[in-house]
């Protein structure tokens, strides 16, 4: 599974001459942008970005769900308070209910280490079969080799799993002290102190600073910033790496001034316990006899940076608690220009910016105007040079288009706007702004120009502006053709559009604009009434398109691994168009796909529980409910892909909440057969499960970390899967350590995820190499370890068991008790294991040419239960032949040297076993390096070395009860009769395996990885590679508004909020709060 994994910002095309390719990221997921742009009638692509609409978190919890219990009491400055209360966690142990701000993910500390770890590897029970092994051998009566023999490799391997136990938890509790140990000030008394953070306690008051991280959720007191704003950066909660704003109460902006009146302040908060769900807050906050009400806009989480706010200060209220874009710096850009006429879009700057500065053409001067007007960007001059500061890279890269081509953006007061039109300085007095909403996906600023004409100004989705066109005339429609044409590249697409507005018809509408402002219910609607009467009869001006630009190899990547058989599913926490837009863009989705959002989820999962109900509305009896059959026309003729957000998800995993939205539906299932909750629950998660693997493409929006590691264990429990989670951020921990197989990439929201990953990577696309590549190598080498294991263990340590038939089934071993003990760790080990670390079967570039191969593991074709049975017979066929050939030759010879004896016999039959098994080892090798020969000679040279030192007569003079086989290696080994004999041996031994070879040779019988090259020879394709400009059957234009901008900036400007004081300011000790005169600005810049 793949999560989208989000780097900080993206790299931004802007006006240039000059095009060139981004520079090579070193990690995050896979994010830069290009914006294209231009006139009616004129196809420009240029400057700019875009990035993940904010969170609009509604901070209520009164929706479907249950309410929680509101038990969290907090207060200020009252550590005492809350030492006091205590909570039951087991059995009559109770701990204290207000924990500590320490984190610990260590699992081990100097005591427990030893004790706890062999626990867990005493978990496997192979581990316990060989202790068990060992105690059997130390019984003499059935012992066949030494006890100590057996518990070397055992400890071995204890010994180094532990040892990387070790090593990973050290590495842990290193992350824990840093963590803990980081810098914080938290008021002591009547000032603050620097403190760590593990020192913070539940009502605690803490001052943080700029780009400081916030030590533990907190609700907002106040800010230096006007009316107490604070700007954070949410990347390592919910990967978003655009900024937030939160906002303080009025009442604590106002009254805590200074040190001395926060340290008396002693506020009560009561909320509800802590919890995951972190897009929403309950609570409240009683002062002074007075209650206030709390929601999430008023709380920053613990992990949240703080960003272009200088100094805040936050009341601690929850302790303890606790994808992939690619951040690069501008790269140049290319414009499109074309004249009317044209058909043909020819990439050229110097044209268009002649034209700007030749200011012949009025549709482009307003254009550029609009840009340059119509945003909610704020300025700030440092030294000589402008700072523009955005909500979204989007807006910041147009204004600089803008101003690139001499429309510059100077400065932003309350009511008036500065811009520098090539040179001359105009200002115009904004007597508007019409905020953007994701159901308008527009913004307008109504203002007069220095000559007093009113003019509207209007950008948004060309959907929305199209339809609210005066006419439709050639200039529209070829618009509407470069819209199709960015639509066909995958660019999300921008209108842009203006009218000139009358004295009498802005009187009229700007009194009722004031009384509707007004209105204390539906106030919401009636503006969105008035904003719909002025954004009419409006004159095209033209079209901006913004294009995801992903790190090299992302869509190639994901397309590789679809064809490999593998589900590819998105787990994010940005909204659902920001989340839709990525996978457009990654080509997860396509405009073939069926959408099922959540209104044909809740149809379709309730029609499977009335199916498997044996329900219907009437009391039928209905067919067994298959997902794919509730809707037969989409999967006969479509593909699908499923989009869900995080709130539905939290009522799936409750039980099946989802059921309960239809009234009659739920009456109706009351009167079924009695179910448990937890089977309820079960058959809803299962059939989710069963909708969403039956589609092309899943994308999960607005889901929290702890809910992306229960999609994966949803997953792993219902479709008994084999897992894999990628991310690059701390919000992506748990989904991480929850698959099978985590991948942290490396990159600028930290290394948290690296650490908790079982491998790293540095962008997203070497995931393509690790698995269709190393991953489908390791499967075959590890396939080829166990079958070899298998068999060399059946051929060579069998004869034992065909023995003890001759010799009254007694415990006399067959084999030199050495022999048995050196057998697996010397003799055959290490050719084993060059093939479990080296074998290929088709090289890298094979592999990744031909992704079908990898299903050849999903299907378990090379390890499987016939496949264990023929190694067992083929392991059994060679020792019977190893053993009986040499019983039949040893029963009426003798050789020269008279060798007929109990040792010879046994250094015979080991002598063959072991030849069979090397030479099985190499007939079956398809990949030999230098270290393969060097395994397979070193194994020979061993068991000749250890067969000289084990039977020499010395040694058994020494210890005869150790040494038992004095000298009986050379006595058979330099007979030509026993040389015959296991060489017969090993002919016999080798015929079964020549025998297969030669008549899949002669049949034709071709493997899979032939059949998929005669394929490619038959129907040569070119490699996969996903461009841009690839056509598609049908446009689906998206917009880059709904994906960049949020609602709200427009209200802060028009109020004031967000503009800061020129000079003045009205200052305390220790504390800030500047008037809220507003002159210049302050709004947050990602990139700041």
């Amino acid at each position: 599974m793949a999560d989208e994994g989000r780097n900080a910002g993206f790299p931004r095309r802007c006006c240039s001459r000059a095009r060139r390719q981004p520079q090579e990221s070193c990690g995050g997921s896979p994010w830069r942008r290009r914006s294209c742009w231009g006139r009616a009638g004129v196809k420009d692509p240029g400057s700019s970005a875009s990035m993940a609409e904010q969170d609009q978190a509604s901070g209520s919890l009164h929706g479907k769900k249950q309410l929680p219990a509101f038990t969290w009491e907090v207060r200020a400055n009252d550590r005492n308070y809350h030492m006091q209360f205590k909570k039951k966690f087991a059995f009559c142990l109770t701990k204290k209910k207000y924990a500590g701000n320490a984190i610990k993910t260590a699992k081990y500390n100097i005591f427990t280490f030893l004790p706890l770890n062999l626990y867990e590897q005493f978990h496997r029970m192979a581990n316990v079969y060989f202790v068990f092994v060992i105690l059997l051998q130390t019984f003499p009566e059935i012992s066949t080799l030494p006890w100590y023999t057996l518990l070397f490799p055992l400890s071995c391997l204890l010994t180094i799993r532990g040892l990387r136990d070790l090593i990973d938890d050290i590495g842990r509790h290193q992350s824990d002290r840093n963590i803990n140990s980081r810098p914080c000030e938290i008021l002591s008394g009547k000032s603050f102190c620097w403190q760590k953070w593990r020192d913070i306690c539940v009502g605690d008051i803490v001052r943080l600073r700029k780009e400081s991280f916030v030590p533990a959720d907190m609700l907002l007191l106040c800010s230096s910033e006007p009316s107490s704003l604070c700007y954070v950066e949410t990347a390592d909660i919910d990967g978003e790496t655009n900024l937030k704003f939160r906002q303080a109460l009025l009442v604590t902006h106002q009254e805590l001034v200074s040190e001395e009146i926060m340290a008396a302040f002693d506020g009560r908060v009561t909320c509800e316990e802590p919890n995951s769900r972190m897009h929403s807050f309950t609570g409240t906050l009683e002062w002074r006899g007075e209650t206030y009400s709390l929601d999430s806009e008023k709380i920053l989480l613990r992990g949240c940076k703080i960003r272009n706010t200088d100094v805040c200060y936050g009341l601690v209220i929850y302790a303890g608690t606790g994808t992939g874009r690619e951040n690069k710096q501008p790269s140049g850009s290319g414009l499109t220009w074309s004249h009317h006429g044209e058909k043909k879009l020819d990439f050229c700057d110097a044209t268009l910016l002649e034209a700007a500065r030749r200011d012949s053409d009025p549709v482009l001067r307003e254009f550029l105007r609009l840009l340059a007007l119509c945003h909610t960007v704020m300025v700030e001059e440092k030294g000589d040079q402008l700072v523009y500061q955005a909500a979204s890279p989007d807006e910041e890269a147009l204004v600089l288009a803008a101003r690139n081509l001499g429309y510059v953006f100077l400065a932003r007061t309350q009511d008036t706007i500065t811009i520098s039109e090539l040179g001359v300085k105009r200002t115009y007095k904004v007597l508007a702004m019409l905020d953007f909403n994701s159901d308008r996906k527009r913004m307008s600023v109504l203002v007069r120009d220095p000559q007093g004409t009113i003019r509207l100004y209007t950008k948004g989705a060309d959907t929305v502006i199209l339809e609210r066109l005066q006419r439709r005339g050639p200039n529209e429609t070829f618009t509407e053709m470069a819209l199709d044409r960015f639509a066909e590249e995958t660019l999300r697409t921008l209108c842009l559009a203006s009218k000139e507005v009358s004295e009498v018809e802005y009187s009229v509408w700007s009194r009722r604009h004031r009384e509707a402002s007004i209105l204390l219910q539906d106030r919401a609607r009636e503006l969105d009434k008035l904003y719909e009467e002025m954004e009419q009869n409006l004159q095209l001006l033209g079209a901006t398109a913004i294009e995801d630009k992903l790190q090299d190899g992302v869509p190639e990547t994901i397309q590789l691994l679809k064809l490999g058989n593998i589900k590819v599913w998105v787990l994010t926490g940005d909204k659902q168009e920001t989340a839709m837009n990525i996978g457009y863009a990654c080509k997860l989705l396509t405009d073939d796909m069926e959408i099922l959002e959540e209104k044909e989820i809740s149809k379709i999962l309730r029609t499977y529980w009335v199916s498997n109900n044996h329900l219907s509305s009437s009391g039928e009896v209905l067919c067994s409910g298959c997902l794919s059959q509730q809707r037969p026309e989409a999967s006969r003729n479509k593909k699908r892909a499923l989009i869900i957000s995080g709130d539905f998800l939290d009522k799936i995993l409750h039980t099946g909440e989802v059921l309960k939205e239809k009234g009659w539906l739920w009456q109706r299932l009351a009167c079924c057969r009695a179910t448990g909750s937890q089977e309820q629950g079960s058959l809803v998660e299962k059939a989710f499960v069963d909708l969403a693997t039956s589609c092309q493409a899943v994308i999960c929006c607005r889901v929290t970390p702890k809910q992306k590691a229960l999609i994966v264990e949803l997953v792993k429990k219902h479709k008994k899967a084999i897992t894999l989670a990628i991310g690059d951020g701390a919000n992506d921990v748990n989904m991480i350590k929850t698959a099978d197989i985590g991948v942290g990439i490396s990159g600028l929201e930290g290394m948290q995820a690296v650490q908790c990953s079982d491998y790293a990577l540095a962008q997203f696309s070497y995931l393509q190499r690790l698995l269709l590549v190393h991953g489908r190598w390791a499967y075959l080498r590890i396939c080829k370890f166990l079958r070899y294991f298998f068999y060399k263990t059946f051929a060579g340590l069998m004869a034992q068991v065909w023995f003890a038939f001759h010799s009254g089934f007694t415990a006399q071993p067959l084999y030199e008790g050495w022999f048995l003990a050196l057998y697996n760790i010397f003799y055959t080990a290490y050719p084993v294991l060059s093939v479990g670390l080296l074998e290929q079967d088709v090289s890298a570039k094979k592999s990744l040419e031909f992704p079908e191969l990898y299903v050849i593991g999903q299907q378990d074709e090379l390890f499987n239960y016939r496949v264990f049975g023929i190694t067992l017979l083929h392991g059994v066929s060679t020792s019977l032949a190893s053993f009986y050939i040499a019983l039949w030759a040893f029963e009426d010879h003798v050789g020269s040297k008279v060798v007929g004896d109990y040792e010879s016999f046994a250094v015979t039959v080991a002598t063959s076993a072991l030849l069979s098994v090397l030479v099985e080892f190499i007939l079956d090798t398809k990949f030999w390096t230098a270290l393969s020969f060097l395994m397979v000679t070193a194994s020979l040279l061993l068991f000749c070395f250890f067969s000289f030192l084990t039977q020499s007569i010395d040694a058994f003079r020494i210890a005869p009860a150790i040494f038992r086989f004095p000298d009986a290696s050379w006595n058979a080994l330099t007979d030509p009769y026993v040389l015959l004999v296991v060489l017969l041996s090993l002919v016999v031994n080798t015929i079964p395996s020549l025998t297969v070879h030669l008549y899949c040779t002669i049949t034709g019988k071709t493997t899979i990885q032939q059949k998929i090259r005669l394929k490619a020879k038959r129907e040569p394709e070119p490699s996969v590679e996903l461009r841009a400009h690839v056509p598609h059957g049908s446009f689906h234009r998206r917009s880059s508004y709904a994906f960049s901008h949020q609602e709200g900036y427009a209200g802060l400007i028009t109020r004031g909020d967000s503009l800061r004081a020129r000079t003045t300011r009205r200052t305390a000790p220790g504390l800030l709060h500047p008037e809220t005169t507003p002159a210049l600005s302050s709004l947050p810049s990602p990139s700041a």
